[in-house]
């Protein structure tokens, strides 16, 4: 019921690039380092595709806006995904 409507997303960065800021990366449902959970689950993380990039912090959680998109499990195994994103 979701699929194309702008949602909200709380949780962890994890970046998917070696760079300062980040314009895709993955939303964690935990802290990419929390010892408890060594495997994220499909339902557990949303990949961001932002306009404006964002800074790399993997220590704080954060608040994204965006279009959800609903991938139906491709080769990658994200479920989820946020396009035209921002950081609020």
């Amino acid at each position: 019921a979701l699929a194309g409507k702008q949602i909200k997303v709380a949780g962890w960065m994890m970046p998917l690039e070696n760079a300062a800021k980040q314009k895709r990366f993955v939303l964690l449902a935990y802290p990419p380092g929390c010892p408890f959970h060594f495997h994220a689950m499909p339902n557990q993380f949303i990949e961001v595709l932002v306009d404006t990039p964002v800074p790399v912090n993997e220590r704080d959680p954060m608040v994204i806006q965006g279009t959800l998109q609903l991938t139906g499990m491709d080769e990658s195994g994200i479920f989820y995904r946020l396009v035209r994103a921002q950081k609020l």
